[in-house]
């Protein structure tokens, strides 16, 4: 049935060419121009996609149930700090000049978001009931921002550079006329109206003409935006002021993964430049380095918002990289333009085309064109689409070609096509099938993540494979026996330079002639086969015995995963140094009670509660409504009429404590309770997560206890330790059933092409092997190259590298295979393997080293900026993202592994043996 279908194939295709070559004209040219862009319909993040049964995900739903509208879902911390020594006026003028151009910011978000609530003008309590609390902060802000301005000006008057004035330096210029407008607008304070208009146009002349409307003004990076605290808050000050550092905290309403992140990330690393090249540039400095004034940012949204920059570097790099490497190793192979051209123009449809089509369909599933659809794609998918397809798709390529030139030697130009695309159909879908179905396995997955990627990888590559079926012999027909030019390759006379090829004579039925060093292999081999076996396995035992300990020492840091260099690591640092990180990444606890209580009733049951979570391993601080800082634990004696009580009843009636604690929605108004807890330690560690499953843990028992004032409470956690916890969990049991799927489809697939039993075992066997052997080598390899920086591999590396290795390492060893047992049946099975390894030696080594490169290019992003540099030639990326670096790597290194030692000395020597133990008669197919 199969080879039937292979030469109607190949009949079609060869005989129907141009109808062929014009559908896919039309296919590409209709795909591109319909289709969205990749980043249009692309999502990004982890927490995201947890299966809806986990706690976090559902507190989540709790929480926008709860706390309808804007809400708090991640953060920007901006740190004004030095190593140890304390900061100076001269420091704190810095300070102000960043307040000031934040708070104006912060200003100008809101008096957009009233504008978009409905408000368009008149007195503030006469507005649309939405916009009233957003015009109310627009106007908090500008005055913050002039009154920052006037401070920083008093200090800076000195010391201002001989430039023209713009609308922020040396003034907030436009935080006046700004001013002005709203409250001309709000019909209130007519004089301070006039004088704030007056000093914009003494600061800056032509300022009607150089500021635009606010409602007309590009705010988009700023839109996440819902609250700005600050260390010079007569309130929460304290609690962001160390005598060596100051912090600023922007609260966005968007996740920390969010891809409106990017804008936001790079809008603020903007002002931060503005500020560095301005006010800290003339700032006095020590000698010493390490003591210098640093102005960094960190936070969740800021690492998020770097590690999506980071990644969108990487797919630009990789994609350029994966082309060029393509490119030069086929010129390298082939030293003919058009053999060159087939390969690129056929990869490059099939890359157009499946992209296309994936962000279509995940365009129609989002808007609901396709209700029965469930389709979603990622940032990062894109990478892995590109790699794959152009590695795999060039194997293909080669592989066709390289028959191609056999046949010519054989046929006429139109036979030849024909017969080699009947030849290597049959392998090129066992190749084929065995990755998709490997990758089609992620499906299984409960994290969205595998779910979603795998399958449409595997999608991408059945369109490679189509493609390369179609489109590549209709092209290769359509060109002629000209395709080899400046070589000739005729029924006649054969004379070619190219890497790959295999002198045929006239009479190539009879006389068989390989390149000497494959002849020599495969004469080695087939010598010595248990000599080979024995030592080949020996090889890899130590690595793949080290990669078996290892696997699951990997980390689910997230901020690991951008350089140390990197803007969010470096505040994360600074920020280490003075506060708790915990105090940023508190864990939100949610208790929902089984019927209604009196507020005032659950406010005590919350002070026994945060009496309890206090006397828990690890619990520095409990934030609650008495408490909204958690700076007042049970031990601190406190006076009636003390500093300290009068505090604690300021912060009780500041916004950040208004409506956070308890809901006024009906359903929840009085059964939900919410409190923070800041847990000692870095929120991503092991020992912190272990800390917080205690805390989960106790808070389920008191649940569960009918004789405690929560009784038949529901009990869920909240925030990035938990998410972790989740994660972890989730990820775990997804890697268990993945890799028992993966290997027992590629397994099937491998049987139904090969028909031999115990050597498709041993296949599964060898890539099990190399792939242990591979996490053994790259863990070994990035201990060497982090050093004292290395805390684990990416989580996702493992199952990833297990996924593609398991599926695309078999690509190899069906290509060997199937052509061994085609030629047995010409010849004994001593004659067939060592023709069969000669013949196909050199063209799976170059499909080896287009697979490995073009794996090694998701590592771009870690070495092209620095060799650009040392070339002259600069490059705005600067942020590396180790997850994808140390899977290409990963991925790079397993494919040289498979090729050069698994296919090369593991498998021949493996069916050597197998054809010695075989009985006599049935060693030679007659």
């Amino acid at each position: 049935m199969l080879a039937d279908f292979t030469k109607r194939l190949a009949r079609f295709v060869t005989h129907r060419w141009r109808p062929v070559l014009v559908f896919w004209i039309i296919a590409t040219v209709v795909l591109f121009a319909i289709a969205p862009k990749w980043k249009d319909v692309a999502y990004d993040g982890d927490f995201e996609y947890l299966p809806d049964r986990m706690t976090t995900v559902a507190a989540a739903r709790v929480l926008d149930e709860a706390f309808p509208g804007d809400r708090t879902r991640s953060q920007i911390v901006i740190v004004l700090g030095r190593k140890e020594t304390p900061l100076d006026k001269d420091d704190l003028m810095v300070g102000d000049d960043l307040l000031r151009r934040l708070h104006h910011r912060f200003g100008e978000v809101c008096w957009q978001r009233a504008i978009a609530r409905g408000y368009s003008g008149g007195p503030i309590d006469q507005a649309p009931e939405l916009a009233q609390p957003w015009l109310q902060r627009a106007l908090e802000s500008l005055d913050h921002s002039i009154a920052v301005d006037q401070r920083f000006y008093e200090r800076f008057a000195d010391s201002v550079p001989d430039l023209a004035p713009t609308l922020t330096e040396p003034r907030m210029a436009i935080a006046y006329f700004d001013r002005a407008k709203l409250l001309e607008q709000i019909g209130v304070q007519a004089r301070q109206a006039r004088d704030d208009y007056r000093d914009a146009l003494l600061l800056v002349p032509d300022i009607e003409t150089l500021a635009e409307p606010v409602a007309e003004r590009d705010l988009t990076a700023w839109a996440s935006m819902l609250d700005l605290l600050s260390w010079d808050d007569a309130v929460l000050g304290s609690l962001l002021t160390k005598p060596s550092a100051r912090l600023a905290v922007m609260q966005l309403r968007s996740e920390l993964a969010a891809t409106e992140n990017i804008n936001t990330v790079e809008s603020i690393g903007k002002i931060l430049d503005q500020v560095r090249r301005y006010s800290l540039a003339l700032a006095p400095q020590p000698e010493n380095a390490a003591e210098r004034l640093q102005l960094e940012m960190t936070g969740s949204a800021a690492i998020g918002g770097e590690t999506l920059i980071a990644a969108r570097d990487a797919i630009r790099y990789t994609e350029s990289i994966t082309v060029i490497m393509i490119l030069l190793i086929l010129i390298l192979v082939y030293r003919a333009p058009l053999l060159v051209a087939v390969p690129m123009i056929s990869i490059g449809v099939a890359v157009i085309v499946s992209t296309s089509m994936v962000a279509t369909l995940t365009d129609w599933s989002i808007r609901g064109v396709l209700p029965w659809l469930d389709m979603r794609v990622f940032t990062t998918s894109r990478i892995f689409i590109v790699v794959i397809l152009f590695g795999a798709g060039t194997d293909y390529c080669l592989f066709l070609i390289s028959r191609l030139r056999e046949e010519a030697a054989l046929a006429p130009w139109p036979v030849a096509c024909r017969n080699a695309l009947t030849g290597v159909t049959s392998a090129l879908l066992g190749s084929a099938l065995t990755t998709v179905f490997g990758l089609g396995t992620l499906w299984f997955a409960e994290f969205g993540k595998y779910h979603y990627t795998g399958p449409i990888i595997a999608i991408c590559l059945l369109v490679g494979l189509i493609v390369c079926l179609t489109l590549a012999p209709a092209l290769l027909r359509a060109l002629g026996p000209n395709v080899f030019w400046p070589n000739v390759v005729t029924p006649e006379t054969e004379t070619t330079r190219s890497l790959l090829s295999v002198p045929v004579g006239p009479d190539a039925k009879s006389t068989r002639r390989s390149s000497g060093l494959w002849e020599w292999i495969a004469i080695t081999l087939t010598r010595r086969p248990m000599t080979a076996f024995l030592l080949g396995i020996i090889f890899l035992a130590a690595p793949g015995w080290y990669g078996w300990v290892n696997e699951d020492s990997v980390t689910y840091n997230l901020s690991s995963q951008l350089d140390t260099d990197a803007p969010s690591r470096r505040g994360y640092r600074l920020l280490s140094d003075h506060f708790k990180i915990g105090e940023i990444n508190p864990v939100t606890v949610l208790m929902v009670r089984a019927e209604d209580e009196p507020r005032e009733t659950l406010k005590k049951q919350l002070k026994s509660l945060s009496n309890l979570l206090y006397a828990q391993p690890g619990v520095v601080a409990v934030r609650t409504p008495n408490d909204p800082l958690g700076d007042f634990p049970p031990d601190r004696e406190m006076g009636l009429l003390s500093t300290d009580a009068w505090r604690r009843r300021a912060l009780q009636q500041h916004r950040v404590a208004q409506n956070y604690f308890f809901s006024n929605n009906i359903q929840y108004q009085d059964r939900l309770a919410r409190l923070d807890l800041i847990i000692e330690g870095d929120p991503f560690a092991l020992p912190t997560q272990q800390l917080v499953a205690q805390i989960g843990d106790t808070l389920n028992q008191l649940a569960s206890d009918p004789d405690s004032d929560w009784a038949g409470s529901k009990v869920y956690l909240t925030g990035t330790t938990p998410s972790i916890i989740d994660l972890r969990s989730v990820t775990i049991a997804d890697n268990q059933r993945i890799k028992i799927a993966v290997v027992l489809a590629v397994f099937l697939i491998l049987v139904a092409v090969i028909r031999r039993l115990g050597l498709c075992l041993y296949l599964i066997f060898t890539v099990l092997l190399s792939y242990y052997a591979t996490l053994g080598l790259t863990v070994l390899f990035f201990r060497l190259v982090y050093a004292d920086q290395y805390v684990g591999l990416d989580w996702k590396l493992p199952l990833f590298l297990f996924v593609i290795l398991v599926a695309v390492g078999q690509d190899y060893n069906v290509y060997l295979v199937t052509r061994i047992v085609e030629e047995q049946r010409k010849s004994g099975w001593l004659s067939a393997l060592r023709h069969a390894v000669s013949k196909t030696g050199g063209i799976i080594t170059a499909c080896g080293m287009v697979m490995a490169a073009t794996f090694f290019s998701m590592t771009a992003s870690a070495w092209l900026p620095g060799l650009l540099h040392l070339l002259g030639i600069e490059s705005d990326a600067s942020i590396g993202l180790r997850g994808i670096i140390e899977l290409g790597f990963a991925l790079g290194l397993g494919v040289l592994i498979d090729t050069f030692y698994v296919r090369t000395i593991l498998v021949p020597s493996f069916v050597a043996l197998m054809g010695r133990w075989k009985p006599k008669q049935r060693r030679v197919v007659k």
